[in-house]
């Protein structure tokens, strides 16, 4: 990548693209439909990182957390729908910050997530393998000769 040179940011204008990118965020987040169900699924955490037009430089990165200190559960039914809890934020100004989060995170999790995404690959596998096996023994049984 060339080096890029910046010109520098006042902290009002990196405030208000924090706050304009954050709003942003949160708005494309909160109406995707799987948002409601991402803590029931185990992301409590999403970390973005923004880059403003070329002249404008590095915003930061935005670090999303989910927190439900009520102890209650969220829902949602037809007719109603409460989220127990709050996704609370804050920013920081390296990458280097954000990736030993991202690493904190990761290692603080009472499951190895490395090891869940490799049963899972080797289960996609053998699927995979089952699944060619079924369809060429049809081919085979019809006489049809591939080549």
């Amino acid at each position: 990548m060339a080096n890029k040179t910046y010109l520098p940011m006042t902290p009002e204008v990196r405030e208000e693209l924090r706050y304009a990118m954050n709003t942003q965020f949160r708005y494309k987040l909160y109406n995707d439909t799987v948002f409601p169900f991402l803590p029931s699924l185990g992301v409590t955490h999403i970390i973005q990182g923004f880059e403003a037009q070329e002249e404008m430089g590095f915003v930061g990165v935005l670090h999303l957390w989910y927190e439900n200190t009520s102890g209650e559960l969220s829902y949602q039914t037809k007719d109603k729908h409460f989220l127990a809890g709050y996704w609370k934020h804050e920013w920081y100004d390296k990458p280097e910050d954000a990736i030993r989060l991202a690493i904190h995170i990761q290692k603080s999790r009472p499951y190895d997530e490395d090891k869940l995404i490799e049963i899972a690959i080797e289960h996609a596998k053998k699927i995979a393998i089952k699944y060619a096996e079924k369809i060429k023994a049809e081919l085979e049984s019809k006489d049809i000769i591939l080549n």
